[in-house]
């Protein structure tokens, strides 16, 4: 509990920065005021400061030290916090907090962040961030932001603050026992299904015969200048031929991100036999924060983009078509009738609208009341899609055979009936530590929704919303991601996108039944024999009633995970 109230408050001020201030206001903060109902407690910041400047507790510190029972190790782990630099240039972070989604963030620490006369500190908050920001000599610390907070006093609501804390923990022990449980029915799968060869599976998922990898730039020009590259087999010697048919791959990225983040995902299933193409949506990629951090736009994102992004994909596929009818190599291999997506994150949120999810206006009104919205901050987008989501136009394409998407976001937009909907082949690849769009309420929960008959979830463990992300891409990053937040092995984990999606998409859209062997939980734990420093758990179904058993904490007891 007291490392996640420390994660919360380095997350407070990672994330929450806005415009500079134009002027230095008369007074700051000295000290802080502690208040639980009635109960009412002082804390000089001049105090904090001794304290972080390794000059010790001070009696009252010391106090409140002992009644907290405040080991040695976690009293420095607080020394250090509270002198940790961000190491962000203003001018590049001064504008979040005047976007929507900061503001909204603003909205919720302002409750608990107050002014010495119980008002919401939204203003002040934000006020103090920036003139820490702005600090050259001690920059963007949470001490430096307590001593430039604008008013006399600080005054935290502890009770509020506890509520916070209380859900929170509940939270996280709700997306324990739900992995847990999958992780069990994995297991189970694994060991009560039936004993099959997986050698002659081994072969056809590491040991095929590759083909040389060509790409070829592709532009959708005019409708929003979209960039995509597409990626196809090529024989590697003059007795090798091309498979008649070939199927179309398109990969999606995430919000901030761009195509070339995937060019490994794309020349391996290329090598494999398919077409693959990779594309940047131009109102959610990389060049879109780089305006928004140089204050060329106002917000993150625009809710169009909701409706843009699948249009991108439809508009690529017809490119595609295109591209195919002049190439006498493609005209009559390329299969642009059979089209599977990945997608990443806000590309996964892509892929399930292109295959046929729903919108929600009601689950996503719901989503997005006024609620500890941190607890899944996927949330501060998809509630951007509030202004389309009465009346979006279709969607759906039906060239889409299959989707896979990793650590998707959509449980707002769509809700279980937008889920409900899907009818072609899905698999969700979900990961453990992911605090972007947390496993549980974005892929294990809406696992349950699904009602098609071909659908598999693979939860990989230690992994974060960015381990399948390509770092080392010639493409800059527009918001650098620290080494801790790619997860224990990202090899491991793009090595397992690598696996899956092939599986998958060799079943799904070459409907090349060997490949349901390697769609096993049984195959899964053979995979993880290679890496197990990353398990691997892979399961077909999972009742809602057992999910919510689990949650209750109470014993779940079920057919096997496997159909």
């Amino acid at each position: 509990m007291r490392g996640l109230r420390r994660r919360f408050a380095q997350a407070i001020v990672l994330t929450s920065l806005g415009l500079m201030a134009t002027a230095v206001p008369a007074r700051s903060a000295e000290e802080i005021i502690f208040t639980y109902g009635f109960f009412e407690r002082t804390v000089a910041i001049s105090d904090l400061e001794a304290f972080a400047n390794g000059e010790g507790l001070s009696r009252q510190l010391s106090e409140y030290a002992a009644t907290l029972e405040l080991t040695e190790s976690e009293l420095m782990t607080i020394e250090t916090v509270l002198s940790q630099r961000a190491d962000i240039s203003e001018v590049d972070v001064s504008r979040f907090l005047y976007g929507t989604q900061g503001e909204t963030l603003l909205d919720f620490i302002g409750e608990v962040i107050q002014t010495p006369t119980r008002q919401p500190g939204f203003y002040a908050i934000r006020g103090g961030l920036i003139l820490a920001a702005a600090d050259d000599e001690n920059g963007l610390t949470i001490l430096n932001f307590l001593k430039k907070y604008p008013t006399p006093a600080i005054r935290i609501d502890l009770g509020k603050g506890l509520e916070i804390a209380t859900t929170v923990t509940d939270k996280l022990g709700d997306s324990e026992r739900a992995i847990a449980l999958v992780q069990a029915l994995a297991q189970e799968a694994a060991l009560v299904g039936p004993i099959s060869d997986l050698s002659s599976t081994r072969q056809l998922v590491y040991d095929l015969p590759n083909f040389a990898v060509v790409s070829e730039p592709l532009e959708l020009s005019p409708f929003r200048a979209v960039q995509a590259t597409l990626f196809l087999p090529q024989p590697r010697h003059q007795g090798q031929s091309l498979p008649a048919d070939i199927p179309v791959i398109v990969i999606s990225h995430g919000l901030g991100d761009e195509r070339e983040s995937y060019e490994y995902v794309a020349t391996f299933l290329a090598s494999r036999g398919f077409a693959v193409a990779t594309l940047d949506h131009p109102g959610s990629n990389s060049a879109k924060i780089a305006q928004v951090l140089a204050g060329l736009s106002p917000n993150i994102i625009d809710s169009q983009e909701f409706i843009a992004r699948p249009i991108d994909v439809s508009a690529l596929l017809d490119e595609i078509q295109r591209f195919a009818s002049r190439d006498l190599r493609f005209r009559f291999r390329l299969d642009t009738q059979n089209v599977g997506l990945i997608g990443q994150s806000f590309g996964g949120y892509t892929a399930l609208a292109l295959a046929g999810a729903t919108y929600d206006s009601e689950a996503l009104n719901a989503a997005c009341a006024p609620q500890p919205i941190y607890l899944n901050p996927s949330l501060l987008l998809q509630c951007e899609a509030q202004n389309v989501a009465s009346n979006p136009p279709p969607l759906q394409d039906d060239r889409v055979k299959a989707i896979f998407v990793v650590n998707p976001v959509g449980s707002g937009i769509f809700g279980s009936s937008g889920f409900g909907q899907l009818q072609v082949p899905v698999m969700i690849m979900a990961a453990t530590g992911d605090t972007v769009a947390p496993a549980l309420p974005e892929q294990i929960e809406p696992f349950t929704w699904l009602q098609n008959e071909y659908r598999y979830l693979a939860l990989v463990s230690g992994t974060t919303h960015f381990s399948v992300i390509d770092w080392n891409s010639d493409a800059e990053a527009s918001i650098p991601v620290p080494l801790a937040l790619l997860g224990d092995r990202p090899d491991l984990a793009q090595d397992y996108l690598q696996t899956l999606s092939l599986a998958f998409f060799q079943r799904h859209l070459k409907q090349d039944l060997r490949y349901d062997i390697a769609l096993t939980s049984q195959f899964a734990q053979d995979t993880v024999a290679r890496s197990p420093l990353m398990p691997l758990s892979l399961i077909r179904d999972l009742p809602p009633e057992m999910l919510e058993q689990a949650l209750n904490n109470e014993q779940f007891v079920g057919d096997t995970a496997e159909e």
